[in-house]
């Protein structure tokens, strides 16, 4: 076990290169870029880097909206909406309110090292707009190598039983294709109202040997702190209970939520993004032992479902639901009321007593409206 590891700080950007996602600044035609080949979507367009002369530089981009020679769906046209949205409120962004501390191992693989910081620096283009004061948040890098790092860090050591037990099943050669989630918090340390951050992963895992649902987890873990910024307040005054707190924030908005953001952001063409979620969806079809996801044959029958999973609370398939239905929800409901909607339903997380309260001031809708609207979308992803 080895005690090694890197710390440093970043406001804007990393000194050192990354290839595998880019942090795209200004995508336009004739602007410059970093490396030759990656590509970005920006309204309805997909722009690649190429070399002109000595320059990188974005080329006029593809149209979309075509898979082949067919136009896209309904479904996709959806899809497509949501994601541009995301995508450039991150590439108009900037990071100037969070200052990023970075906890890297030595042992951390290094293509994954530049992947997650790629990650966390575009990410955080987008995610800076929440806040209005400079704030720090750290970032932790470990692996499998560095449970006397976790278990010394009175947060991060908070899950350290469960992450134990996937250590050992690594150190086994078992289930090596999953990272895990290492912290999501927003709280106050020190005085400082700060975030922290992180994944652990085997420390010989390579981006090929991950499962592919594990490239979103990074800005998903980070979304959180952008959610618990506006229910910090209320930590420890107003949630007796999960049920108290389901209420409120639902794990369709909380898990659901930050799968819709996190898919966004992790792939860099709707391409990508499209096959990613192909990909999620049909593991979620596949899982036979869940009777939600096996449920699910009618609008009416999504409709039902997402009340089901509404509690985690002695609700496990509810809960393992929740991360798909919800992040389909709100895929479809960005691309329906728009991006600025979504921030309301954030900055208005404490108002009332329901959730619901907060859908009827954010948007002017409830929940039962919000749900069967929604079934369309979500009934398409699952009949394929």
């Amino acid at each position: 076990m080895t005690k090694k590891w890197i710390v440093f700080f970043s406001v804007v950007s990393l000194t050192f290169s990354i290839s595998l996602v880019p942090v795209n600044a200004s995508v336009k035609t004739g602007s410059s870029c970093k490396n030759a080949g990656i590509t970005s979507v920006v309204s309805g367009k997909t722009y690649t880097c190429i070399k002109s002369g000595k320059k990188l530089i974005w080329n006029s981009g593809v149209l979309i909206p075509s898979t082949g020679n067919q136009k896209l769906s309904k479904y996709e046209q959806t899809k497509l909406k949501a994601y541009e949205s995301i995508r450039k409120a991150a590439d108009n962004g900037n990071s100037e309110n969070l200052i990023l501390k970075y906890f890297v191992s030595e042992s951390f693989p290094i293509d994954l090292k530049n992947l997650y910081l790629s990650q966390v620096e575009y990410s955080t283009k987008f995610y800076s707009s929440f806040f209005t004061a400079k704030t720090p948040i750290n970032i932790f890098l470990y692996t499998e190598k560095n449970s006397s790092e976790i278990q010394a860090d009175p947060l991060l050591n908070n899950e350290y039983q469960n992450l134990d037990r996937w250590f050992k099943q690594w150190d086994k050669g078992l289930d090596r294709e999953h990272n895990l989630g290492l912290a999501a918090s927003y709280i106050q340390r020190d005085g400082i109202w700060q975030g922290f951050v992180g994944l652990a992963v085997y420390s010989k895992s390579t981006s090929k040997t991950l499962r592919p649902y594990a490239i979103q987890v990074m800005p998903h873990e980070y979304w959180h702190v952008v959610q618990d910024l506006f229910i910090q307040k209320a930590r420890g005054t107003l949630f007796s209970d999960s049920d108290s707190y389901d209420r409120r924030f639902p794990p369709t908005f909380r898990e659901g939520s930050a799968n819709t953001i996190s898919f966004a952001l992790a792939n860099n063409s709707f391409k990508e993004y499209l096959a990613l979620y192909k990909n999620f969806i049909d593991e979620k079809n596949n899982q036979i032992d869940n009777k939600i996801f096996q449920s699910l044959k009618s609008e009416k029958d999504v409709v039902r479902a997402l009340n089901q999973i509404e509690l985690r609370e002695n609700n496990p398939d509810g809960f393992e639901a929740s991360y798909s239905l919800g992040q389909l929800l709100y895929e479809w409901f960005i691309a329906e009321y728009g991006l600025d909607s979504f921030k309301k339903l954030l900055q208005n997380q404490l108002t009332g007593n329901s959730f619901e309260d907060n859908l009827r001031v954010s948007v002017g809708i409830n929940k039962d409206q919000l749900y069967s609207k929604a079934a369309g979308h979500i009934l398409a992803a699952f009949k394929g």
